[in-house]
């Protein structure tokens, strides 16, 4: 390796560092108290009655497939809404502010750190949903799974949203728009054998993460490996779409 390239994975080796510092100071406390304020909003019609037939419940006493169910459901929560915040921008961001200039100003390839910003974000997230699992643990009931599930729908979810910040700006709509429409298409036509069903192919079927989340939450006995494989691997090919366009595109380019 000569001094040069050496140089060169030290400077990405401290980027990352400082992209990780970024997330946490600010999109890891956005992730962290609207996934608060959504558990407090579903937890609180389950502890008065109203989610369960008129039935109240205290924290203490919740049955544990109550428990499960609510934790399967704030992990879906999580991990959307903590991918969105995480590839928001990732890319659109620099284009649209100009920081690109900047960062590139040294010898620095565009792929690469942009690799980094994914990772360190990605790290980031691990590390709220890490915190988000012990105050769940502490406040409600300790639920501890070992699983790559978190990381996996990061790659699952982030890639799709890392391919379109580096199309266009608007980014976090496009990811969220292409949550709905998978999710309802694969709904309505999903087992069509025409053309529709055939469209509805090329989008990731997020329907079926919920069975993912069951499985980390233990209300489901077997790991669906197929859908995991699918999500990962859609995520993955984004991803690498994007890195594509960001070799092959100025970042000039709006």
């Amino acid at each position: 390796m000569t001094s040069r390239q050496s140089a060169r994975h030290a400077r990405l080796g401290w980027y990352f560092w400082w992209q990780f510092h970024d997330y946490m100071l600010h999109q890891a406390p956005a992730t962290a108290v609207l996934t608060a304020m959504y558990a407090y909003l579903t937890l609180m019609p389950i502890l008065n009655g109203s989610r369960t037939n008129g039935r109240g419940f205290s924290v203490a006493t919740l049955p544990l497939p109550v428990v499960r169910e609510l934790f399967a459901d704030l992990l879906a929560s999580l991990l959307l809404l903590g991918t969105l915040f995480a590839t928001n921008g990732i890319v659109a961001t620099d284009r649209k502010t100009g920081f690109y200039r900047f960062y590139f100003a040294k010898p620095v390839s565009a792929p690469r750190f942009y690799t980094n910003a994914f990772l360190a974000n990605g790290a980031g997230v691990l590390g709220v949903s890490l915190a988000l699992l012990v105050a769940f643990a502490l406040l409600v009931r300790p639920i501890l799974p070992v699983s790559f599930v978190p990381a996996a729908m990061y790659v699952a979810f982030g890639g799709v949203g890392f391919l379109l910040s580096t199309i266009w700006r608007f980014d976090w709509l496009s990811l969220i728009t292409v949550a709905i429409v998978s999710s309802l298409g694969w709904g309505m036509w999903g087992e069509d054998p025409g053309i529709r069903g055939w469209l509805v192919h090329l989008l990731p079927p997020m329907h079926r993460a919920s069975d993912l989340y069951a499985y980390v939450a233990g209300t489901s006995p077997s790991f669906p490996w197929a859908t995991q494989l699918w999500l990962t691997g859609y995520g993955a090919g984004c991803f690498l779409i994007g890195l594509w366009i960001l070799r092959t595109r100025s970042l000039a380019t709006q």
